[in-house]
């Protein structure tokens, strides 16, 4: 596996074309692709393996009717050998468009998801976590339902559909079917989405979190969706602190002290003649600070 090649490229497209407009909290452009990993067959099979063990006591089924064993690396190592893989995480970082690191929370870093028509599959959301990688450890031939559907409009707009007992238009419903030996990387943050209901067989995947270095604090887990699923458990509380002050909190001040100052519509750029009304100004951008002065329409026409 080459970490800055993309071999066999199946699905591509941005966040904004998903959305349908452009986006200020996100870590990059970077919407859904579905690629050839390239993953070691016999570690996935390993990692497979001990989930299957682990489900019945690990395993959790409390909301978005979804079952899956949450901070998964914690029980399984070869999980975390691969969650902080140097050769993923680059060529992941390449793909986004920003460096990527393992999401630090330890109930969320990675999860195995188990999806049938008895544990369910996952319903309408948009992820908490920036950046999410889903890598299938077994799908069943045949399997029916169990793709991922992705709204193509504002999350918002699809959230108030559902909130009044309608269902998302099937227009508005992008799918992606998921197939063993690819891996489906998305920033489903803001971005409404689903597992199909699953009517018959199954699947098994690995998710694997991750968010942007340079951006820690773009993320939407709250705490109380985070308590939705993990709450037995509330020594997470305590990292997500941690993490707030360590990382989140001075990566935000560093964004906040290098945000461009914003300039009015109609406020002078240095070298423009400012003898015209604003009415009569007409200004074109040849780069980021530098505007040429066009003569009125009204002088145009009598030349």
């Amino acid at each position: 596996m080459n970490a800055h090649t993309i071999p066999d490229l199946r699905y591509a497209m941005s966040r904004e074309a998903i959305i349908g407009h452009e986006t200020a909290w996100k870590v990059s452009s970077f919407g859904v692709a579905q690629y050839l990993h390239g993953y070691d067959p016999a570690l996935l099979a390993a990692i497979e393996e001990a989930a299957l063990k682990l489900k019945s006591s690990h395993a959790v089924h409390k909301h978005l009717d979804l079952t899956f064993i949450t901070g998964a690396d914690r029980f399984i190592p070869e999980i975390k050998e691969l969650l902080h893989d140097k050769l993923r995480l680059e060529r992941l970082s390449d793909m986004m468009g920003t460096k990527l690191e393992p999401y630090p929370l330890s109930i969320v870093g990675s999860t195995v998801t188990f999806m049938n028509p008895k544990d369910g599959a996952v319903d309408w959301h948009c992820d908490g976590v920036p950046v999410t990688e889903l890598i299938p450890l077994s799908i069943s031939n045949p399997l029916v339902g169990g793709h991922l559907e992705i709204y193509c409009d504002d999350s918002e707009t699809g959230r108030a559909i559902l909130e009044s007992g309608r269902e998302i238009p099937r227009n508005r419903i992008m799918r992606i079917d998921h197939k063993m030996n690819y891996a489906t990387l998305g920033q489903f943050l803001g971005v409404l989405h689903r597992t199909a209901p699953i009517q018959f067989g199954e699947r098994v995947t690995l998710v694997l979190n991750q968010r942007s270095v340079a951006k820690p604090y773009v993320d939407d887990n709250r705490m109380f969706y985070l308590a939705a699923d993990n709450d037995h458990d509330r020594e997470w509380v305590n990292e997500l602190a941690e993490d707030v002050w360590t990382n989140q909190l001075p990566a935000y001040r560093r964004f906040e002290e290098e945000r461009p100052v914003a300039v009015a519509a109609d406020a002078p750029f240095p070298g423009c003649e400012t003898d015209l009304t604003p009415s009569e100004r007409l200004f074109v951008q040849v780069g980021p600070r530098v505007r040429i002065r066009l003569a009125p329409a009204a002088s145009l026409s009598q030349q």
